[in-house]
């Protein structure tokens, strides 16, 4: 890939970045009722519950952005929000509150690489 290439890839990423913010976002809570928006494969960001600070970005990878929040508020793993707000006890514990965004991304590679990408540039704490 030529730097041309490079930085289209910036701009597409970038661009979904601004998406991804710019997105009005839904509680846990409601996400879980499964609004068809959330059924998607793609990209997610999960926020405090006052909206002011993104806590963490992750992806899907065989389930919908309504099943990985299922996740998120049920398992208690370090990779799943029940887990890390054990970690990161000063923050709200009230998983059902926390705010979350998403992009549609259907294609699993270029999933991946958005991923990294938004959390290179938006540095989530819960985020290894």
């Amino acid at each position: 890939m030529g730097l041309e290439g490079y930085s289209t890839r910036i701009n597409e990423f970038s661009n979904l970045v601004s998406e991804l913010l710019s997105m009005n976002p839904l509680t846990i809570r409601d996400v879980i009722k499964g609004p068809s928006r959330f059924s998607v494969e793609g990209v997610y960001s999960i926020s405090t519950p006052d909206d002011s600070e993104i806590v963490y970005v992750g992806k899907t990878r065989t389930k919908t952005i309504v099943g990985r929040i299922r996740d998120h508020r049920s398992i208690d793993t370090k990779s799943d929000l029940k887990g890390m707000l054990k970690l990161f006890s000063s923050y709200p514990q009230e998983i059902d509150d926390y705010l979350v965004r998403c992009v549609e991304i259907v294609d699993a590679k270029k999933r991946t690489f958005f991923e990294h990408f938004s959390i290179s540039t938006l540095q989530p704490p819960f985020n290894k």
